[in-house]
């Protein structure tokens, strides 16, 4: 028997998912001037330090999308989806890394 969703939050993993992974496909293939563009537009975050570029981005993954209280965080593998017990992992692109690590223009 499969597996069945067991409440809202495992019903709403799904869009979820897919809307974070289309944008992450979608700013994925942008160059570092365009990816720091839509983080400052979207987000409305100053990118100075890397704390601040990760929030940026969370903000900019997230936006206009409802994540039915699903949470975005960091992992050293990629990006963390976590709800309740409820916790996996995306990859992302090379471009974030180094988004986040050295920001535009550096």
């Amino acid at each position: 028997m499969a597996d069945r969703p067991h409440d809202l939050s495992d019903l709403y993993l799904a869009p979820v998912l897919l809307a974070i992974e289309a944008r992450i496909e979608e700013l994925g293939r942008l160059d570092m001037d365009g990816l720091a563009y839509e983080v400052a537009l979207e987000s409305d975050t100053r990118d100075t330090t890397r704390q601040l570029r990760e929030e940026a981005l969370l903000k900019t993954l997230t936006h206009l999308t409802e994540t039915h209280h699903w949470t975005l965080s960091w992992d050293p593998r990629g990006l963390r989806l976590a709800h309740d017990a409820h916790t996996f992992v995306l990859g992302i692109p090379a471009i974030f890394r180094d988004y986040l690590e050295n920001g535009p223009g550096r």
